[in-house]
């Protein structure tokens, strides 16, 4: 019932099912120097029948590749929908209507900038460049103990949940200034990774978008940071369904990353995420402002990563 299993599972069956194409070659190769050295001898050798893959084994695959499918598109944040419905209570309808679960997250949002010029120049090749984008953003993430929880064309939300209410296991709940610290340092490696990467430095390049964005123009992405609790689950109907995460604090988090063009900066760290983290993180951030949470009268300040 655990995805995330299902995916290391169909790893393993994947660099197995290489080794085994490895030793099939040799075989062959050995198979048809012995054919010729009977040809040369004047002998005659029966070949082997292809050997047919069991049921069973073929079944086990597909499961596995089921999993793998369910864990890339419902994340970490569809597991307990998974389990739910993979309790074996006989029945082979689906219940995507489970209730949420509370807990607590660094929520980070990331913006691709410039997407809407981006997409009138690209055309159909936007769906390219934006999973160039998202290989590097869901692969840094997803190294540094996060979790990439959906794409909304320019946007990417990631997630660091470091404690979960109602947790059976305590294994469940993280430390957060470790999470905190890894959060501000996904984002920070991520900025470098694009811009160091030779497949996004193509675009620099690109006629339509030099004649756009002007002759300096680039791949880049601004990111905000921001910690509080969330309701993790599945958002939809019978029809479909989404896993996310529902909370003001996800708001919050994408008006800190809008805050980025204000201050021109490109990563901007709430007071939440601050004070989680420890003393040497805290070194890297500059105070840039204290802004008022939407209508309520309570402050928050915000930090640039330097």
């Amino acid at each position: 019932s655990n995805p995330i299993f299902a995916m290391k599972m169909a790893d393993e069956a994947f660099r197995a099912e290489q080794v085994a194409l490895a030793r099939r070659k040799r075989k062959k190769k050995d198979q048809m120097r012995v054919i010729l050295q009977s040809l040369m001898n004047g002998t005659c050798l029966s070949s082997d029948k292809n050997e047919e893959p069991m049921e069973t084994v073929i079944l086990e695959k597909s499961i596995i590749k089921l999993g793998s499918l369910l864990a890339l598109g419902l994340g970490e944040a569809g597991g307990n929908i998974i389990s739910h419905n993979m309790k074996g209570d006989g029945s082979a309808g689906v219940d995507a209507m489970v209730p949420g679960t509370s807990v607590e997250a660094i929520i980070g949002v990331a913006r691709i900038q410039d997407f809407g010029t981006a997409t009138e120049v690209l055309q159909s090749k936007i769906m390219t460049f934006v999973n160039q984008i998202a290989e590097i953003v869901h692969g840094v993430v997803n190294e540094l103990h996060g979790a990439p929880n959906k794409n909304n064309g320019d946007t990417f939300l990631v997630i660091w949940r470091y404690k979960t209410f109602g947790a059976a296991s305590e294994a469940a709940n993280i430390q957060p200034q470790r999470l905190a610290e890894l959060s501000v340092f996904a984002f920070s490696k991520i900025l470098g990774s694009l811009h160091r990467s030779p497949l996004l430095a193509e675009y620099r390049l690109h006629p339509g978008l030099q004649h756009r964005l002007g002759n300096g123009c680039r791949v880049n992405l601004t990111f905000g940071l921001h910690s509080g609790w969330a309701i993790e689950g599945a958002v939809g109907s019978e029809y479909k369904i989404d896993a996310s995460y529902l909370s003001p604090n996800v708001s919050i988090a994408t008006t800190v990353e809008h805050q980025t063009r204000f201050y021109g900066v490109s990563i901007v760290v709430s007071q939440a995420v601050a004070d989680l983290c420890g003393r040497d993180m805290k070194t890297v951030f500059r105070l840039i402002d204290r802004v008022l949470v939407g209508s309520s009268n309570r402050t928050l300040e915000l930090y640039c990563v330097d």
